[in-house]
C-alpha cells in the first residue's frame, strides 16, 4: 500500500509539472497561430522541425528506452561508480554520434527536404532548408539533454527530467513576439536553436550530489554493445508516433497550401492530450516495470499492467468523446485570432476528430512497448511497429483521395490502433495470460460512460448558440464539457464501475 501511495503521489506530481509545461506549449501554439496562421512561413517552419526532430527522435527512442533498464541494472548489481562510469561514456559517445549526424543533415539539407516535400515550390522549400540548418546546429545538445533526462528518470527524478519543455515555449514565444516582425519565421528558428542550448543548462545542476562526469569514450565496452543491440529496433517503435506524422507531413506536401500547418496544429493538441494523460504514467511506471522485471516479479508487472490500463481508459475515453463533438469549439479557442480564420479552423478541426479516435490507442500502444523494453525485449515492439509503419502509408495513400488530409490523420488512428492490439496479443502470448478477465467488464462500463458522456455533450452543443470570441467560446465548452462529465460520472456510478470507485478513493486519502 505504501508502495502505491508512493507511485501515485509521485505521479501525481511529474502530472503537474507536464500539465504546467504543456499549458506553457498550449499557449507557444497559440502565439505561432497569431502570428503566422496556416500560411507559406508556418509550413515551412513546421516542415523544418519534423525534418529535425527526425535524429532527436531516433536518438531519444533509443536512448530512453535502453538507457534507463541498462543503468538500473549497474547500479543494483553493481555500484554507483561504476555506472555513472558506463552513463558517462554512453553520452559522450551518443554526443559524438549527434556531431556527425547534424554536420552530414546540415549538407544534405536541399536534397532532404526536396525528397520529403515533394510538393514545395522553391520558395518554401528554400526556407525550410534555412530553418532546419539553424536548429541542427543544437542538435548535440539536444541529445545530451535526452540522456541527462534518461539519467534522472532512472534515478525516479521525474520532476527535474520534466523540465526540459519551459525552454522551447519560452523561446518560441519571445521569438514570435519580439523578433518576427523583423526577421519573420527564421526568429522562430533561432528560438528552438537557443530552446535547445537551455534545456542542457537547466539539467545540469541536478546532476550534483550522486553523478560523477567520466570524461571518457570507450568504444569497447560491452554494456554500451548491449544498449546498441536493444536500442536500434528500439529507435523505430519509441517513435512511432512521430514518424507516422512526419509520413503524414510528407504526403500533405502536395495537398492544399496550409494544410501541413492545419495538421500540426491538430496533432500538437494530441501531443497535450497524451502529455497529460499518458506520459506522467509510463514514465513513472517504466522505471518501476524495470526493477520488477529485474526482480524476475511477472506477478506485479501483470498487475501493474492492469491498473494503468484502467486508468488510462477512466481518463482518456470521456476526453476522447468530448473532443469529438466539441472538436470547432476546442480550435477556435486554441487558435481562432489574427492570421488563423474561420477556414483554418474548419480545416484543423476535422483533421483533430480524426486524430482524436486515436488518443486512447497511442497511449496504450506506447506504454505495452515500454512494457516490453522493460523486459529488455525491444525487437518485439520493433516489429510491431514496423507492420503499424507499413499499414500507416497504404492507408495514407487510400484515404488521402477520398479524404484529403482527414484521411491522412484517420490512417494514423487506425495503424495505431492496429499496433495496440497486436502488442496486447503478443504480451499474452509471452506471459501466457494477462488476467483480463477481471478487468474486462470495467472497460466495458468505462466505455458505455465514456457514450454517455458524448451523447450529453453532443445535447448540450446542439443546445447553445454559436460562439465567437476566446471567451464566449471558452464559456461555451465549459458548458457542453461539464455536461458530459457530470453525465460521465453518474453513469460510473449507476453502472458500479469500480475502476472509478477505486480511482476518486486514492485521490481522497492523498488529500
Amino acid at each position: 500500500m505504501a508502495r502505491t501511495q508512493r507511485v501515485l503521489k509521485t505521479t501525481m506530481l511529474v502530472t503537474a509539472v507536464i500539465i504546467l509545461s504543456k499549458v506553457f506549449g498550449f499557449v507557444r501554439d497559440m502565439i505561432l497561430a497569431n502570428y503566422f496562421g496556416t500560411g507559406i512561413a508556418n509550413d515551412a517552419y513546421v516542415s523544418a522541425y519534423s525534418l529535425f526532430y527526425l535524429p532527436v527522435l531516433l536518438f531519444n527512442s533509443c536512448i530512453s528506452a535502453t538507457l534507463i533498464p541498462l543503468y538500473v541494472e549497474q547500479r543494483e548489481k553493481h555500484s554507483l561508480r561504476r555506472s555513472n562510469h558506463f552513463a558517462s561514456n554512453t553520452m559522450n559517445l551518443f554526443a559524438l554520434a549527434a556531431l556527425a549526424i547534424s554536420a552530414l543533415f546540415y549538407v544534405l539539407a536541399r536534397p532532404l527536404v526536396g525528397l520529403i516535400y515533394v510538393g514545395f515550390d522553391p520558395e518554401k522549400a528554400d526556407l525550410t532548408v534555412r530553418l532546419v540548418r539553424v536548429m541542427l546546429l543544437s542538435l548535440v545538445f539536444n541529445i545530451t539533454s535526452i540522456s541527462l533526462a534518461s539519467l534522472l528518470n532512472a534515478t525516479e527524478k521525474y520532476v527535474a527530467a520534466q523540465l526540459t519543455g519551459f525552454p522551447l515555449s519560452l523561446c518560441v514565444m519571445v521569438a514570435s513576439i519580439v523578433f518576427s516582425a523583423k526577421y519573420g519565421i527564421m526568429a522562430v528558428g533561432w528560438g528552438v536553436f537557443t530552446a535547445n542550448i537551455l534545456q542542457f543548462l537547466i539539467l545540469v545542476p541536478f546532476l550534483r550530489g550522486w553523478f560523477s562526469y567520466t570524461p571518457v569514450i570507450d568504444f569497447t565496452d560491452k554494456r554500451f554493445h548491449k544498449l546498441l543491440r536493444l536500442a536500434g529496433p528500439a529507435m523505430l517503435s519509441m517513435g512511432i508516433s512521430e514518424l507516422n506524422h512526419m509520413i503524414d507531413h510528407a504526403l500533405a506536401s502536395g495537398l492544399n497550401p496550409g494544410d501541413i500547418s492545419a495538421m500540426s496544429y491538430a496533432y500538437r493538441l494530441i501531443t497535450f492530450l497524451l502529455g497529460v494523460l499518458m506520459v506522467p504514467l509510463t514514465t513513472v511506471m517504466f522505471s518501476k516495470m524495470s526493477r520488477l522485471a529485474a526482480e524476475k516479479d511477472q506477478k506485479g508487472m501483470l498487475d501493474a499492467l492492469r491498473r494503468s490500463i484502467l486508468v488510462i481508459a477512466l481518463v482518456a475515453l470521456p476526453i476522447v468523446a468530448v473532443a469529438v463533438v466539441m472538436s470547432t469549439d476546442v480550435i477556435k479557442f486554441a487558435y481562432m485570432r489574427g492570421k488563423f480564420g474561420m477556414d483554418s479552423v474548419r480545416v484543423t478541426a476535422g483533421i483533430l476528430i480524426c486524430y482524436v479516435v486515436g488518443v486512447p490507442a497511442f497511449g496504450l500502444r506506447d506504454f505495452l512497448s515500454r512494457v516490453f523494453h522493460a523486459l529488455q525485449d525491444t525487437k518485439t515492439p520493433f516489429r510491431v511497429s514496423c507492420l503499424v509503419v507499413a499499414l500507416n502509408i497504404v492507408l495514407n495513400l487510400i484515404l488521402r483521395i477520398f479524404l484529403g488530409a482527414n484521411g491522412l490523420a484517420l490512417a494514423t488512428s487506425i495503424a495505431g490502433t492496429t499496433g495496440m492490439v497486436t502488442l496486447l496479443l503478443l504480451l499474452k502470448k509471452r506471459f501466457g495470460t494477462l488476467g483480463f478477465g477481471a478487468v474486462l467488464p470495467e472497460l466495458l462500463k468505462i466505455a458505455v460512460a465514456a457514450l454517455v458522456c458524448g451523447a450529453a455533450c453532443a445535447l448540450m452543443n446542439r443546445a447553445l448558440p454559436e460562439a465567437l470570441g476566446t471567451g464566449r467560446v471558452f464559456l461555451r465548452l465549459v458548458a457542453c464539457t461539464g455536461v458530459g462529465l457530470i453525465a460521465y460520472l453518474f453513469s460510473c456510478v449507476l453502472l458500479r464501475a469500480r475502476a472509478m470507485h477505486a480511482f476518486v478513493m486514492e485521490m481522497l486519502r492523498r488529500r
